[in-house]
């Protein structure tokens, strides 16, 4: 016997020998399924590790009023050369998904750099971001801001716009999130009556009242990002998926996309216009409905 058949000889006990500590199994229970996942364990370079739990991150952002130079008021063209200072992040909240705690960050002397560069170390560690109207706002902010210094941003992260999966499945008089936590029964948004009042106690006003108008922002935000992970929660059955939870842990077969259950039951088929058999399967945990193959769901049987 040659060294490398030794070698190969000596990793084929092992991942036998990992096998059986594992499941407790016998060599003389050993089945053809068991020794086909002895080999998948192998190319895994032994035994199969655990994957890294999802981390999904709900967050936030206010941001500041811009500045032009212009003539007079009425409507008008503003061109870009009459714009004199950037849109910047005020404050930012954010909460992980499992977690209790809202974190929020706010600016320095009326600069967001320190504030990005933070949240960057956040918003990075993501798998997926949830927000309310986050695709169109307060993801693309986040990256100009990145942008703007220099930093490295995961432009590529999976993003839940929740307002966005809304308008796709209903239709509703307003899809704000003031009114759809209220047309679900929720305790609705925080509501402040200043108006603009409050940026612009912030953003020009002297200490007294740019200290208390930041705390009722922080307050604001903080609210709206616990309000936006209710709202996930209460919709997420009627909606779509941008990740596939049990993928992403590494489960096979048929798992919920949305938990990552096994416990899933068929709840009917359909077909497409070509005539493509689709089956359409019901996770026992959330209730979360979603498609899959015929292939795949004859699999499982």
């Amino acid at each position: 016997m040659t060294g490398e058949s030794k070698k190969e000889s000596r990793t084929n006990k092992q991942a036998i020998i990992d096998y059986v500590a594992e499941t407790g199994k016998s060599l003389n229970d050993l089945k053809v399924t068991d020794l086909v996942q002895i080999t998948k364990n192998k190319a895994l370079g032994g035994k199969k590790k655990k994957a890294a739990p999802i981390r999904i991150l709900t967050y936030d952002i206010e941001t500041s009023l811009v500045e032009a130079q212009l003539w007079g008021s009425g409507k008008q063209y503003v061109g870009h050369d009459a714009i004199t200072t950037e849109t910047q992040i005020i404050t930012v909240a954010w909460k992980w998904l499992g977690e209790d705690k809202v974190n929020a960050l706010k600016w320095k002397k009326r600069n967001d750099k320190t504030l990005v560069k933070k949240f960057l170390e956040e918003y990075n560690q993501a798998d997926m971001v949830i927000g309310w109207n986050n695709n169109s706002f307060d993801n693309k902010i986040v990256h100009s801001r990145a942008m703007k210094y220099n930093f490295t941003v995961n432009t590529l992260v999976k993003s839940f716009d929740i307002m966005r999966q809304v308008k796709k499945v209903f239709r509703l008089p307003s899809y704000s999130m003031a009114y759809v936590s209220k047309y679900l029964g929720l305790a609705g948004k925080l509501s402040y009556g200043g108006g603009i009042r409050m940026w612009k106690d912030i953003q020009w006003g002297p200490k007294a009242d740019e200290k208390a108008a930041m705390q009722t922002m922080i307050a604001y935000n903080v609210q709206d990002v616990a309000l936006t992970e209710e709202i996930y929660f209460k919709l997420r059955k009627y909606l779509g998926n941008v990740i596939n939870v049990g993928a992403h842990r590494g489960k096979e077969g048929i798992v919920c996309p949305n938990c990552g259950s096994k416990k899933v039951k068929l709840d009917h088929s359909t077909t497409t216009a070509a005539g493509t058999i689709q089956r359409v399967m019901s996770c026992k945990k959330d209730k979360v409905k979603f498609k899959v193959t015929n292939s795949k769901y004859l699999k499982s049987l």
